[in-house]
């Protein structure tokens, strides 16, 4: 399972360096932001964020116990 990353939005707030990208994790409501200057770098840091904190394995597992049912 590929999870894939709809961008929502992008900011920037007054006196913060860089912008904030909005990411929405497709087919949940699970959103990630982060701070970067560029949308590739965004996105490589979405995909960390996402790694750290082990989102993937779980919606693998949650995808896979759904189907059984």
């Amino acid at each position: 399972m590929v999870i894939e990353l709809t961008l929502v939005d992008v900011y920037r707030y007054e006196g913060l360096p860089g912008k904030r990208f909005r990411f929405r994790v497709k087919g949940t409501r699970i959103y990630i932001n982060v701070l970067a200057d560029e949308l590739d770098e965004a996105v490589k840091k979405a995909e960390n964020i996402i790694k750290k904190i082990e989102l993937d394995k779980y919606l693998i597992e949650k995808a896979s116990s759904t189907e059984k049912k």
